[in-house]
């Protein structure tokens, strides 16, 4: 059940706990749950989308929003070990060799592989900008190969196909058709 309170703040049950959210209404064409470090619960929605439709968002995910809810508690007690300069040095090379290995099947004529940045994220394996950098958490480093390789093809599918939608998942499949699996070894450790 969604209740208001009287200062226009949005409350959903979750395993009998009372959790406040925040609507963020922007120009965007589908709703979004978004779970902070510290389990903070925001929906972002498009402007025209109604207060009910939005609830029955909310009120339809509250196991994925408990579940996700636990992770930043669980993140916020468990700090990853900084990496060695062994580990440091260790990921430039795997990561530029990985990134060449993936770019060989991946790459089609006129597309132009990213430049490769090592970054220490807290809350992302990678991202590719818009300027074509390639960025991937040093904290890879730690993953099989297999992980690592997923993240890579995830970014290189974002020069095709920019949204998560399903075109995305269809052309990331092509290339790691155990993508969920990836997913959710990646997701147990950040």
């Amino acid at each position: 059940m969604i209740r208001g309170s009287k200062r226009g703040e949005r409350t959903v049950g979750i395993e009998g706990e009372r959790v406040a959210y925040e609507v963020v209404r922007t120009d965007r064409r589908t709703m979004a749950l978004v779970v902070a470090r510290d389990g903070a619960l925001c929906v972002r929605a498009p402007r025209w989308l109604s207060e009910r439709d939005i609830e029955c968002f909310v009120r339809d995910r509250t196991e994925w929003i408990a579940s996700k809810r636990a992770e930043a508690v669980l993140r916020g007690r468990e700090s990853p070990t900084p990496l060695t300069a062994e580990e440091c040095a260790t990921a430039r090379e795997l990561f530029e060799q990985r990134l060449d290995v993936c770019w060989e099947r991946f790459s089609q004529a006129g597309e132009i592989k990213p430049r490769l940045r090592l970054k220490t994220m807290r809350s992302r394996w990678g991202s590719l900008s818009s300027s074509g950098w390639m960025s991937l958490n040093t904290m890879l480093v730690r993953m099989p190969v297999e992980c690592l390789d997923a993240v890579i093809y995830h970014e290189l599918c974002h020069l095709r196909v920019r949204a998560h939608d399903t075109a995305f998942y269809r052309e990331l499949a092509r290339y790691v058709p155990a993508w969920r699996e990836r997913r959710e070894d990646l997701r147990a450790l950040l």
